[in-house]
């Protein structure tokens, strides 16, 4: 039971990294619309996972000599070279984000700008009907 447990946990984590993998690639390819999606679907293996680590959490509570068993440390060493990757990435998210709020601010400003441009309704036309 314990081992089924950890294997469908491990499992899990793989298909989690093998996601990661994919936005990672989006990310440098500068593919937003996958980048969300892939991100919606991270979410929801991440949910899923939470189940079994509850559970694997209580069995290793119990039953301390799961702890050294092949499986624990093949999982072990699965959630932190995800939790490298989320480390890696965010830092990596975080400058693209700056990017983007930068260009949003300087279109904001933009728009401000031209709005000054334009022409009051009462004043078009004026000198051309007054000419005639």
């Amino acid at each position: 039971m314990e081992h089924l447990l950890i294997q469908q946990s491990l499992d899990q984590y793989k298909i989690i990294a093998e996601c990661n993998e994919k936005i990672e690639k989006a990310i440098h390819s500068r593919d937003n619309e996958s980048v969300f999606s892939l991100c919606a679907i991270l979410n929801e293996l991440q949910e899923g996972v939470k189940e079994n680590d509850n559970a694997i959490l209580a069995l290793i509570r119990k039953h301390q000599e799961l702890k050294k068993s092949t499986q624990m440390q093949e999982l072990l060493a699965l959630m932190q070279k995800i939790q490298e990757w989320n480390r890696r990435m965010a830092s990596h998210i975080k400058g693209i984000m700056a990017v983007q709020r930068n260009e949003m601010q300087k279109l904001k400003k933009g728009n401000t700008v031209l709005q000054g441009y334009l022409p009051k309704i009462d004043q078009t036309g004026r000198r051309i009907s007054v000419s005639n």
